[in-house]
């Protein structure tokens, strides 16, 4: 199983709730994470396909308690989280989330440098896969998106070295067969899929004077 990195903006009203009642992150996170699976994997399938899809999923909570007691859970954390309000779609970082934080800090771990939103915030409520969700607030959404703003994506790809980051065991590299010049295209590529999408998530969230929730699941 990957290691998978999440943002999820929240407005200020949002943000007051978490805090009022901090294991309602725990059931944001879990939602979230649903129903962005249903909105850019299921909802992209084809009739027949969906429907297939659907009746395995009866049949695997029928059959299986541990299924069962999991979308009890996620009914149960929906029906908590009836007072939030509505919010965005999670912005999925898949496994890139460590590579960006390395390229951000120059670290793999928390640094306290500029750049460290990814894996620093407020712990809120409980375990969601490796760790507690972390709540940013809306100054950190800006400082953030200011940082990521005044990135350049070539410069970012510039220091794709595999060796180097293997030594220090950045998460989520390419690994198997091929060589260290084609697993750093396979970096450089990442790079260029999710730097943009985050640096752009955070430009929206910073615009509406909104905060964010990250987790790793």
């Amino acid at each position: 199983m990957s290691i998978t990195g999440w943002v999820l903006a929240l407005s200020s009203a949002q943000i007051g709730v978490l805090r009022a009642t901090p294991s309602l992150a725990s059931d944001l996170a879990r939602v979230a994470e649903h129903d962005h699976f249903k909105e850019t994997v299921v909802a992209r399938m084809s009739p027949e396909r969906r429907r297939a899809y659907e009746e395995q999923q009866r049949a695997l909570i029928d059959a299986t308690p541990a299924v069962r007691a999991a979308e009890a859970e996620l009914v149960a954390g929906r029906a908590r989280l009836a007072g939030i309000g509505p919010y965005e779609q999670a912005l999925d970082l898949q496994k890139s989330w460590h590579i960006l934080h390395y390229f951000f800090t120059g670290h793999i771990d928390v640094s306290n440098a500029p750049g460290d939103a990814l894996l620093t915030g407020q712990e809120l409520g409980e375990d969601v896969g490796y760790g507690p969700a972390r709540l940013h607030d809306e100054r950190a959404a800006r400082e953030f998106a200011s940082f990521l703003a005044a990135l350049d994506l070539a410069r970012l790809q510039a220091r794709v070295n595999f060796r180097d980051m293997t030594r220090v065991r950045v998460y989520g590299l390419p690994f198997g067969l091929g060589s260290d010049t084609e697993h750093e295209g396979d970096v450089r590529a990442a790079v260029a899929s999710y730097f943009p999408r985050l640096r752009d998530y955070m430009a929206r969230v910073s615009e509406k004077g909104e905060g964010f929730l990250t987790w790793l699941s």
